[in-house]
């Protein structure tokens, strides 16, 4: 790859993949909604040509984009977190949005599209069609996502660009402000709250961010077309490991309640979390092992915390 075009580029993965990408000497078209989003963390990165468009307008992009591009990463999708994953509006909005993205990425030439989706589709198609099963909200959030993921597919396959879909893991790490698990069981411990959680039995799965980015990377360099990856750690454990991993950083002497919280959601085969096909087909290793991952961001959440942050 020598040039792409990354949307949701100033985001918490998308700022990870513009590093990985210029590491590699990739240049980039970083499309931000507008001058008002913060850009400090990719605005210096050599390589970076920022490209301001809002995702209803994104039929103008071509006009801002001179150059060919050969990969178009979509991450940009509004609200990936909290209450708004059950707004359906917006997530149905967010769909269009990618096939938007689909079309665009044809006018500008690109010859692959990778799109970013989330380990919530397995949890919507694992639950919500069973009779009697009752989705919570997330659900909206994981059927847009599905939605996007096969339509775009089927739209790139119709367009003559290779599709690839990237799913997302948990992914944690210095910069995410969302109340994502890793950032939830933290606070809870560094706060002085009981660490009260479910008996963690269950197989899980944490990506520090660079993975996360490298991963998207390895994709959109050698990925299969119409093949869809899980970017993982290779190395997933049953959660309660990892909140152990966790309460032993931030201090040995936390009394872990684990069972105290009822687990009421679907418990996920290990084979959810296989990345041995983005292995493979890409040479992807992780460089990040929790141990190290979450040394560096309890270390920054301490003083996110302190400050009033999160």
């Amino acid at each position: 790859m020598k040039n792409v075009v990354v949307t949701g580029a100033n985001g918490f993965v998308g700022s990870a993949l513009l590093r990985e990408l210029t590491d590699h000497g990739v240049r980039v078209y970083a499309v931000v909604k507008s001058r008002e989003e913060p850009v400090e963390s990719i605005r210096e990165l050599p390589g970076v040509e920022l490209v301001y468009c809002e995702m209803d307008v994104l039929n103008t992009l071509p006009e801002k984009i001179k150059e060919k591009p050969e990969v178009f990463y979509h991450l940009a999708w509004a609200g990936s977190t909290g209450s708004a994953r059950g707004d359906y509006t917006l997530q149905f909005q967010n769909a269009k949005w990618t096939l938007d993205a689909v079309k665009i990425s044809k006018e500008l030439g690109c010859k692959r599209f990778v799109g970013a989706g989330t380990l919530a589709e397995f949890d919507v198609n694992a639950y919500s069609p069973l009779n009697g099963s009752t989705p919570n909200a997330v659900s909206c959030y994981g059927v847009a996502k599905i939605a996007a993921h096969l339509m775009s597919k089927a739209e790139c396959n119709a367009q003559g660009v290779e599709h690839l879909w990237a799913y997302l893991s948990n992914t944690y790490g210095v910069g995410n402000y969302t109340s994502n698990f890793i950032n939830f069981a933290a606070k809870r411990m560094l706060t002085g709250q009981p660490a009260d959680f479910t008996s963690g039995e269950q197989p899980y799965d944490f990506v520090y961010v660079s993975d996360i980015a490298q991963g998207l990377y390895c994709i959109g360099e050698k990925g299969r077309a119409n093949y869809a990856y899980y970017i993982g750690s290779t190395k997933p454990v049953k959660l309660k490991e990892f909140i152990c991993t966790l309460r032993d950083e931030i201090d040995p002497g936390i009394s872990l309640n684990l069972g105290a919280v009822p687990f009421n959601g679907i418990q996920q085969p290990a084979s959810v979390f296989d990345c041995t096909q983005l292995v493979e087909d890409t040479g992807y290793q992780p460089r990040v092992s929790f141990s190290e991952g979450i040394r560096i961001t309890v270390k920054w959440l301490r003083e996110q915390i302190k400050e009033g942050r999160i």
